[in-house]
């Protein structure tokens, strides 16, 4: 969460600025800054990014201005683009700003929340010496979406002067000043007039569960978090704004189509085999764009595999893949935004809010008697998928392991708040490892088979063909190289994951669990 900041007070209608100047004056010398005015809209990752870490950005036509939200104080002041629909940490040109939120941002864009009109003055408090010792601020705020203005006066102590400050804080108090206020109830309120709140959306999956739910209770509950994680991305999928908003809508529907899979017997057969394969289309369609987008983000890093001769030939691939996925991309929206796919999230919405007539044989069954025991079973074909790997193991099986570990870690996130969190932590930790591998092998064979694709398809013979054809030759050896390296690594990160260790912290968690 955001640091509270300086002290911060609501300054009543009937508080004349003059009366709190006035009231300073009796103990401080008053030495007025200019006044300042501005409009500045302000601006974040979708999942709150910058937020996170404690950063507030707001940029006022091409001027962007980077501040810790706890003090205020500002980090860095400078130029950048216009932010209308959406921007990236690459747009900015090179400096301080862009090395500050680049790291951070990653893949996100800058997407435009609240835009607030601002007013104010700032005024150092000086004792007899003429040393400030403190600092206040008379700032108006206005979101331009509403009407109300937030007058506030901000409280800064400067080091050294603690008595001071309690002084001063007592001054204000004494003469009207007892509301607190958030130094940044413009930007809150402007955010919430467009139905966001800082830190209201994050990819990772977290869901309190109570253990004295039913299973169908729990599932239900699961479910409608997701949903709510597919509409709540769609738009930024059918706006094309960042990759992440298309990956975390396909995570959604991933781990939904896990849960049908993982959790049986808890919703009738039949409802699980309508919306699993209504799901499974939604997921195919969405492939093409993603597996685009997963070469595209790469394609900084492509040059260095290839002597300088062909690197002209990749930037040809890739700007092909740009047109490519251009298509994709209209393609993909055509259908997102079709009524098809309306009516089966409506649907499912509306199902997950209703009751079953004839309940299924587990939807009863307490979740915390169940959730062991499908975490378990999951954790044991992981273990015999694995234990079955060597250095000859066909892609398509390694792939197979892959999709039991997403399975298992589904498994896991769904029922982790029913389990010790320290030790979820570990059995998480070590799985991420194994994940990570096998997803870096898995990315590596669908690149080398978009290769080949590509190759097969490319028969011209006109000196960019040639010149493409020597460049995915190269890349295609790049890529196997590597891949082939990496089957002796998920070799050693599987025996550390199946460890004596790691397989008793299973059994304890989730074998014993009645």
């Amino acid at each position: 969460m955001m640091p509270s900041g300086p002290d911060t007070w609501f300054i009543p209608e009937s508080l004349r600025t003059e009366t709190l100047l006035a009231a300073l004056a009796t103990e401080f010398g008053v030495d007025a800054a200019p006044e300042y005015a501005a409009t500045v809209t302000y601006a974040d990752s979708f999942d709150w990014r910058l937020y996170r870490r404690g950063y507030i950005l707001h940029c006022h036509g091409t001027a962007w201005t980077l501040y810790h939200g706890d003090s205020g104080a500002v980090t860095v002041q400078q130029g950048g683009p216009h932010l209308h629909r959406a921007c990236f940490a690459g747009d900015f040109p090179p400096g301080s700003l862009r090395k500050v939120i680049e790291p951070l941002l990653s893949v996100r864009c800058l997407l435009p929340l609240a835009t607030v009109s601002l007013v104010g003055r700032q005024f150092r408090l000086l004792n007899e010496d003429e040393k400030t010792v403190a600092r206040v601020v008379f700032e108006e705020q206005r979101p331009v979406t509403g009407k109300t203005v937030y007058r506030m006066l901000r409280l800064f102590g400067v080091r050294g002067y603690d008595q001071e400050t309690v002084r001063v804080r007592l001054l204000l108090e004494n003469n009207g000043l007892t509301t607190p206020a958030s130094p940044l109830i413009g930007f809150e309120e402007g955010c919430r007039a467009i139905d966001r709140r800082p830190l209201d959306y994050t990819s990772k999956f977290s869901l309190q569960l109570d253990d004295s739910l039913t299973s169908r209770q729990a599932m239900v509950l699961i479910y409608r978090h997701l949903l709510t994680a597919m509409q709540r991305n769609l738009p930024g999928v059918l706006e094309d704004l960042d990759s992440e908003f298309l990956h975390d809508f396909r995570v959604a529907i991933r781990r939904t189509r896990s849960g049908l899979s993982l959790v049986k017997k808890v919703l009738p057969a039949s409802v699980v085999a309508s919306f699993a394969k209504d799901f499974a289309q939604l997921g195919r369609i969405t492939g093409p764009t993603r597996d685009l987008d997963v070469y595209l983000l790469r394609r900084d890093s492509y040059p260095d595999r290839l002597p300088a001769a062909l690197r002209p030939g990749l930037e040809a691939f890739f700007d092909d893949l740009v047109e490519q996925r251009r298509k994709e991309v209209k393609k993909m929206a055509q259908v997102l935004r079709s009524k098809k796919t309306r009516t089966l999230l409506n649907k499912w919405r509306r199902y997950l809010a209703s009751e079953d007539a004839k309940p299924a044989a587990e939807a009863k069954t307490p979740v915390d008697q169940l959730a062991g025991k499908i975490i378990f079973r999951r954790f044991k074909r992981v273990m015999q998928d694995g234990l079955a790997l060597n250095a000859d193991t066909p892609d398509a099986d390694v792939h197979r392991l892959r999709i039991q570990c997403k399975k298992l870690r589904y498994a896991i996130e769904f029922f982790r708040t029913l389990y010790p969190e320290k030790e979820i932590q570990v059995v998480v930790r070590q799985l991420k490892k194994l994940q990570d591998i096998l997803g870096v092998f898995n990315d590596l064979s669908v690149q080398q088979d978009m290769v080949v694709s590509t190759l097969e398809k490319r028969r011209g013979n006109t000196h960019r063909d040639l010149e493409i054809a020597a460049a995915l030759g190269g890349l295609m050896q790049s890529l196997y190289e590597e891949q082939l390296a990496l089957r002796c690594h998920f070799l050693e990160i599987f025996t550390r994951f199946s460890d004596p260790e790691n397989t008793a912290l299973f059994t304890r968690l989730f074998q014993s669990r009645k």
